[in-house]
């Protein structure tokens, strides 16, 4: 227990000021611990961050498999992720970060990750397979019941709305308005009505 709260501590620490702005102390001061208490369970900053990315990624990754295995309909699946924006929300509970509480940039906060574990595009690739896989049997279940045009290539689909909803995360900045994440997501589902 003591170990997932360190790790969900400094994820959050890290998530709100950045990885090198955060140090030891400041994460065993959340948690209420001493310095000693981290190292008993972490041997180095970098092998936390190593424990907070992944858990972070573990995260993510079943939210998204989660949310393309529900019976909605595909748009309403998009819109709840990019409008509602349920999984900044499921990720904010998660890890403990009030709504009012901003987020470094996501991509810098990844570039610093990249820097310090190189590996970790493996993982994120293996990752962004499996949920892509899960979208395009999301959609070609979409096809089959008349939800969206059947002349579309489901595997080409699938890519394209991972890669918009990647997109959307480092585009943030430019959709703050949910008027205009709404109408990112009606327009693509136009895209796709059966006409």
């Amino acid at each position: 227990m003591v170990k997932n709260n360190i790790t969900v501590a400094a994820l959050r620490l890290f998530l709100l000021r950045g990885y090198k702005y955060v140090s030891i102390i400041d994460i065993a001061n959340e948690v209420g611990i001493t310095k000693g208490g981290i190292y008993h369970y972490f041997g180095s900053k970098e092998d936390l961050l190593h424990a907070a990315v992944q858990f972070l990624f573990d995260h993510l990754k079943k939210k998204f498999m989660d949310l393309f295995r529900e019976e909605r309909k595909i748009c309403d699946i998009l819109y709840s992720i990019i409008v509602d924006q349920s999984v900044d929300q499921y990720i904010k509970i998660l890890i403990g970060i009030e709504k009012e509480d901003n987020l470094v940039n996501d991509g810098n906060f990844i570039h610093e990750v990249m820097q310090n574990f190189p590996h970790i595009h493996q993982r994120i690739d293996e990752d962004h397979l499996e949920i892509c896989s899960a979208i395009e049997k999301k959609v070609h279940r979409a096809v089959e019941q008349g939800e969206i045009r059947g002349d579309l290539d489901t595997k080409g689909l699938g890519m394209i709305i991972w890669t918009m909803l990647q997109g959307q995360n480092l585009t943030r900045a430019f959709s703050k308005d949910r008027n205009v994440r709404r109408q990112i997501v009606n327009n693509f589902c136009k895209l796709l009505d059966v006409e």
